[in-house]
């Protein structure tokens, strides 16, 4: 099973509550895709937001 959003984009597609969930208080940024989530262990090649 999918644990970064990089991995789960097909089924967020489907999902996009679930999505939102995920992203609606962004503390980190991946550095491979630009994605952000509210959790760093939600991304393959997470940096902080803050610093």
């Amino acid at each position: 099973m999918a644990k970064t959003l990089c991995e789960m984009k097909k089924r967020l597609k489907a999902d996009f509550s679930a999505y939102k969930a995920l992203v609606n208080s962004p503390c980190a940024i991946c550095t491979k895709c630009g994605r952000v989530a509210n959790e760093s262990k939600r991304l393959c090649r997470p940096q902080k937001l803050n610093g």
